[in-house]
């Protein structure tokens, strides 16, 4: 049994492939085609062999000539002809392929070249907007840089605005007290007052400059008029330094200080005026002077009431004069309806009439045109004398406009000659600490080596009087500095001057003036801007610098002229100096 199922499995795929063999190769049709099971027994035994020969030999007649086509054709192949021209054909083919796909290149390289084009095209014109941009930028740079520099002066003007306003608020805070305004004892006024009261004065001064010589009849003072002119100065300065130094509530709370003062002072004189009108209505009147003393306030306003009543009375008479003439105008225009007109005559009467109102309506007319014509003259007086004080004001403006810049310019020259003049003694300190002191600590060895040297030299002259070039110490103090010899030493009748005189020949010495005289002429050419630094200057710098000098030059010559002093020769110390 395993046997027989074993051989069916073997047999199973050969019957297969000759079904396939038999549909596929040759091609029989479903329904002649054997049955699998008989398939199986073609297969079996050597019958599988055979047809295994036959599905491998036996073709189809469309496959052999297939074949016998493949067979020609490599046969064909074979010939060197027909496979050099074959590979002429794929060589030819493969540069075709090989020009397309270079031609494919360059159409390639082409297009990338265009839009490297583009792009460079496109980065020159980014470059030339850049450039473009850059210059506006530098342009605008430069204008802000302008502005900047056009606004320095306005901000520094706000900064100064700023600062004073800070110092205005400062001050608003602090309270200011005024005195009892009925306190007659003597008492410290504050600043505010004081300045308020001078600004008053002065404006009331200016008024009276201004509107006496018009009250007296004579002219207006000009603005060019020089009393008129320091008046108006004086009076504008004076606010203006109460306004930049005083906080606007304390300049107020003075102001109603003043008004309450004057308002009392006021008082009292009316209440003394009351007081002597009622002394001298109660003595006797004078018959000379009744008809000059001013009447009563009482007696202005019965006389007033008393014209208002004439009018009132004349009014009621105008007006029943008014009603009388209408009343009449009213029975003429009856009888006339009554009386039987023709139309001419109406026409004419009509005429008449209206004639009548026209002329009193004319001279109605006439005398309010003269009421207007005086009223326009008047008002023209009146326009002129505005003008002239617009005129007067504008040119008052000009002039305070004016004075106000060269205020502004004189308190700018001020800040900056006190900004000199901080900055002075500063630079007079950096110029000390530079150049005299260093100087000084430079020569002080020197100095004081020359000092050691005069003392020794000092004892072979003993008829010389070298103590003025010396230094002494006295018992608890510092050093102090001798006063070098003056030209006012050598006159032949000062003591010992005749020696001195004849010393300074022998010696071949030039008669100078001594220290304290010759520091005169250098200082004449310093132009410092402080003179107590310009004293403190001079008073250092000869005693840093003249001892030395002088003292140098007197040694050198005193040692090249003495053998003739003494009469012999003294050898050089080993330690002096040429």
């Amino acid at each position: 049994m395993q046997l027989s199922s074993l051989t069916a499995m073997d047999q199973t795929p050969k019957a297969r492939e000759l079904s396939c063999w038999a549909a596929e190769e040759m091609e029989v049709p479903q329904a002649a085609r054997p049955g699998e099971s008989t398939l199986r027994r073609l297969c079996l035994g050597q019958g599988s062999d055979i047809w295994a020969y036959v599905l491998q030999h036996v073709l189809n007649q469309r496959s052999i000539k297939m074949i016998r086509g493949n067979l020609l054709w490599y046969g064909h192949q074979d010939n060197p002809k027909v496979r050099q021209k074959l590979e002429l054909e794929a060589t030819v083919a493969r540069l075709r392929a090989e020009i397309q796909g270079l031609d494919q290149n360059l159409e390639l390289m082409d297009r990338e070249t265009e839009a490297q084009d583009m792009a460079m095209a496109q980065e020159l014109q980014s470059m030339k907007e850049t450039q473009h941009r850059a210059l506006l930028l530098k342009a605008q740079a430069r204008a802000v840089q302008r502005q900047q520099r056009g606004l320095q002066d306005p901000m520094q003007k706000l900064q100064n605005q700023t600062r004073h306003l800070q110092d205005m608020q400062r001050k608003a805070k602090v309270d200011v007290t005024f005195g009892p305004l009925a306190s007659t004892a003597p008492a410290l006024e504050p600043e505010v007052l004081r300045d308020v009261r001078t600004a008053c004065s002065l404006r009331t001064q200016f008024l009276q400059i201004l509107l006496i010589p018009k009250a007296r009849g004579g002219s207006i003072p000009s603005p060019r008029d020089d009393h008129f002119r320091s008046s108006h100065q004086q009076w504008l300065t004076s606010v203006e330094t109460l306004l930049r130094n005083h906080p606007a509530g304390h300049i107020l709370a003075a102001l109603k200080y003043l008004a309450a003062e004057r308002e009392t002072e006021i008082r009292s004189l009316c209440r003394d005026g009351l007081k002597e009108e009622e002394l001298s209505r109660a003595q006797a009147p004078d018959p000379s002077n009744s008809s000059q003393a001013m009447p009563p306030s009482a007696h202005l306003i019965q006389e007033g009431w008393q014209a208002v009543g004439a009018l009132l009375t004349q009014r009621g008479v105008l007006l029943s004069e008014r009603q009388d003439l209408t009343g009449r105008l009213q029975s003429l225009v009856e009888e006339v309806e009554r009386h039987a007109l023709g139309p001419s005559e109406r026409k004419v009467l009509l005429l008449g009439l209206r004639y009548s109102g026209l002329l009193a309506e004319l001279k109605a007319h006439h005398a309010q045109s003269q009421e207007l014509g005086n009223a326009v003259g008047h008002r023209q007086l009146l326009l002129r004398e505005l003008q002239a004080k617009q005129q007067r004001i504008l040119q008052w403006r000009q002039l305070v406009e004016e004075t106000q810049e060269q205020i502004r310019l004189l308190i700018k020259e001020n800040s900056v000659i006190k900004t000199q003049l901080i900055r002075g003694p500063e630079e007079v300190l950096a110029l000390i600490q530079q150049k005299v002191v260093p100087t000084s600590e430079a020569v002080a060895p020197q100095s004081q080596e020359l000092f050691r040297h005069l003392k020794e030299e000092a004892q072979h002259l003993p008829h010389i009087l070298l103590g003025p070039l010396l230094w002494y110490h006295a018992k608890g103090l510092k050093p102090r500095s001798r006063i070098l010899p003056s030209i006012h030493q050598l006159h032949p009748t000062t003591p010992k001057g005749s020696s001195l005189v004849s010393l300074s020949h022998t010696l071949g010495l030039p008669v100078v003036k001594g220290v304290a005289l010759t520091a005169a002429g250098p200082s004449r050419s310093l132009s410092f801007r402080h003179s107590d630094w310009l004293v403190l200057l001079l008073g250092v710098w000869p005693h840093f610098i003249g001892p030395c000098s002088w003292a140098y030059g007197v040694t050198h010559r005193i040692r090249r002229a003495g053998p003739h002093v003494s009469g012999g020769s003294h050898p050089e110390e080993p330690g002096a100096r040429p």
